[in-house]
């Protein structure tokens, strides 16, 4: 029995090269060449001796080393690595995606546009109706905004911008307004039509955290005249939230006049605008507002002057009109109020005159002071100066008060009844004072402005 196990070896180690050895030999069957070069230990008897046919079979037989001789390595299996199948590398790359370059996708028409939120002015404007207001008195200001935009603000687009991807959104509001805008407008009922409905109508400013003045720039003002130096049928009033200052109550011709009002944004959150109307007379206004930042008048100057050369009215002095057919041109009662004009480098001197430049024409100059006998202090186109003629309603230019019925310092000239220009020639700002009781009223001033350079030395 041993013998029998070790021939059954000699034939297990030994029987691919009997067989090869054997196939050479006459009348030997020639066994297929897939059988003859199968590589690795993993061979197969095909035929035990040369005088037997080789017998196909359906399917080689498979012999784990791994798991008899307990090798290490893992064999290949006739299916592929690890029992599946693989595919060939060329076969597989071609289900790989192919590789692109980046591109940008493109625009969409639902992206958003974005721009600066900046300054602009319609170029279509509202166009002149007979009764109306004329077009060249409403120059809007607005702020480019999408269309969304300005509606959420309740603006009014007025004109496209930035490309047309914008709108020029202006910010107007007739009675019951509301804003916070930088720049917004309160104007009449029926603007640029005439109001003729006895109402009050009100506008609240909400002020900004950075604010330190106000600008009010009446565009286009014609209300009722006052009465005797009072606005009675006719009102515009201006305050401020826990404001102490008192800003005079406006009726009469204004248009082109202006306010500064300084802000002090600790105590102060609301300006507030307000028209009263008393009668059924035509009356309309248009008022710009602007918050400024930065102050650009000084401080308690109601009225501030930049040029080198200007013109100083007093409120209500004009005597022509659009709508309203009834005027009085004359001044209000109870002002006190200061005028400043800015000091241009190398300008020393400030001349002022009541001649209208335009026609070459001298303006009516009138501030009246009445007597305890009723009768007037300053005689009739006399000048008057100094405590002694103008107690009570003068402008005081170069610290001097002057009144009457002629522009004249008569400190310096002896003949009272000329006008004559008034220099101020005093270093500082420049500041003329306008004060007024609640007596008599007269026609007020017009006074026109020219800085002159210095022709002594600097020092």
């Amino acid at each position: 029995m041993p013998s029998w196990w070790i021939i059954c070896i000699i034939i297990q180690e030994y029987g691919y090269s009997l067989i090869v050895a054997t196939s050479k030999l006459p009348g030997s069957t020639i066994l297929p060449e897939e059988v003859l070069c199968r590589t690795g230990a993993n061979r197969t008897l095909a035929a035990s001796f040369p005088d037997q046919r080789v017998r196909p079979t359906k399917q080689q037989q498979y012999i784990d080393y791994k798991l008899h001789y307990g090798l290490r390595y893992n064999p290949t299996r006739p299916n592929g690595r690890n029992g599946t199948q693989e595919q060939p590398l060329r076969e597989r790359k071609k289900f790989l995606p192919p590789k692109l370059s980046y591109e940008p996708p493109l625009l969409s028409v639902f992206h958003i546009i974005s721009f600066v939120n900046g300054p602009c002015v319609p170029r279509r404007q509202p166009a002149a109706v007979e009764g109306n207001v004329p077009d060249n008195a409403t120059v809007w200001s607005g702020v480019c905004y999408h269309e969304q935009e300005c509606q959420l603000l309740h603006g009014t687009p007025m004109d496209s911008c930035a490309g047309g991807f914008g709108v020029c959104c202006v910010f107007r509001f007739g009675c019951d307004g509301r804003t916070e805008q930088n720049v917004s407008y309160f104007h009449s009922p029926n603007y640029p039509g005439p109001a003729t409905d006895a109402v009050p109508c009100g506008f609240t400013l909400i002020l900004q955290r950075t604010v330190q003045q106000v600008l009010l720039e009446f565009r286009f003002f014609e209300l009722q005249p006052p009465q005797l130096g009072n606005c009675v049928e006719d009102q515009f009033i201006v305050s401020v939230q826990n404001d102490q200052h008192v800003y005079p109550v406006l009726c009469g011709i204004n248009t082109g006049q202006h306010m500064y009002l300084d802000i002090d944004r600790a105590y102060s959150h609301r300006l507030y605008l307000s028209a009263v109307f008393n009668s059924k007379q035509p009356r309309a206004f248009l008022v710009k507002i602007t918050q400024l930042a930065t102050p650009r008048a000084p401080a308690s100057c109601l009225q501030f002057h930049e040029g080198v050369s200007g013109v100083l009215k007093s409120f209500n002095y004009d005597n022509n009109s659009v709508l309203v057919t009834n005027r009085k041109a004359s001044y209000f009662n109870n002002l006190n109020y200061a005028i400043c004009i800015r000091r241009q480098p190398l300008f020393c001197n400030v001349v002022l005159a009541n001649m209208d430049t335009a026609n070459g024409k001298e303006n009516i100059f009138q501030l009246v002071n009445i007597a305890e006998d009723g009768s007037s202090i300053v005689p009739p186109n006399q000048a008057g100066v100094e405590l002694f003629s103008c107690p009570d309603d003068f402008i005081a230019i170069n610290f001097v008060r002057l009144c009457g019925e002629r522009l004249n310092d008569g400190s310096l000239v002896a003949d009272a009844s000329i006008n004559t220009p008034v220099r101020y020639s005093n270093a500082g700002p420049i500041v003329i004072a306008v004060q007024t009781d609640q007596a008599i009223v007269g026609r007020g001033f017009k006074l026109t402005y020219t800085q002159l350079v210095c022709t002594d030395k600097i020092r």
